[in-house]
């Protein structure tokens, strides 16, 4: 059945965000000192900024300087942003203009700060498709608690059992969850584990995908399509 209304994560899912986080953070923490691994990152992966610095913190200890650390990562990141870009995840566009042919609202419900994500939405001309932008700075718990996407739902004035989560990370669906909502999983880095299969009702290589899926009525079966 088709949702009444999608709600999108941001980085990784409709931006490509995650390789720049990931060479930036790890270029910020080795100058402190410190070997910020691949498996390591991966646990950052889909939580507040905030969460994902007291991940950190936790890790490296008393040493860890985490708000100088915050200031380094997101002077490099910007740097990224600023010789490379910051590209759209393929199918974005597209699905946006399908479920607006369909009269399906849309929201985004990320862990970056709302004023950031606006402006990254501007930049890239598809902040109008978005009747809500929900942003990590305005909840006390980020994902995997529930409490992001819950107030995107409510802005979108839609029952939580009818409103589909779009998500790049295992955090994501877990929230999805816990909110009482239908979820898909489009991974970026972090590849679908056994437990985000069972969460997910699609699992697919690309946005393109999920519209292909929607488009036929959200079936059950998506075994020819997961990753």
């Amino acid at each position: 059945m088709l949702p009444h209304a999608l709600i999108f994560d941001m980085d990784g899912l409709i931006l490509d965000t995650e390789t720049h986080y990931k060479r930036a953070w790890t270029k910020a923490a080795k100058e402190f000192g410190f070997d910020l691994s691949d498996t390591l990152y991966l646990r950052l992966i889909g939580i507040t900024v905030a969460d994902a610095e007291n991940v950190l913190a936790e890790e490296f200890g008393t040493g860890f300087p985490k708000e100088k650390f915050h200031v380094r990562a997101q002077e490099l990141y910007e740097e990224l942003h600023h010789k490379e870009g910051l590209p759209l995840k393929p199918g974005i566009k597209e699905l946006l203009m399908w479920a607006r042919e369909q009269n399906i609202p849309c929201a985004v419900g990320t862990s970056t700060v709302k004023e950031e994500a606006v402006r990254r939405l501007i930049h890239h001309e598809i902040v109008d498709y978005f009747a809500v932008v929900v942003g990590g700075d305005m909840v006390e718990r980020g994902k995997p608690n529930p409490d992001i996407f819950l107030l995107a739902q409510a802005g979108l004035g839609k029952a939580a059992e009818h409103c589909l989560i779009l998500e790049d990370a295992h955090s994501g669906l877990l929230a999805a969850r816990a909110g009482g909502m239908r979820s898909c999983l489009v991974p970026d880095l972090l590849p679908a584990s056994a437990e985000s299969r069972e969460l997910a009702e699609g699992v697919f290589d690309s946005l393109h995908d999920v519209r292909e899926w929607l488009k036929l009525g959200c079936p059950i079966s998506q075994a020819s399509q997961k990753t």
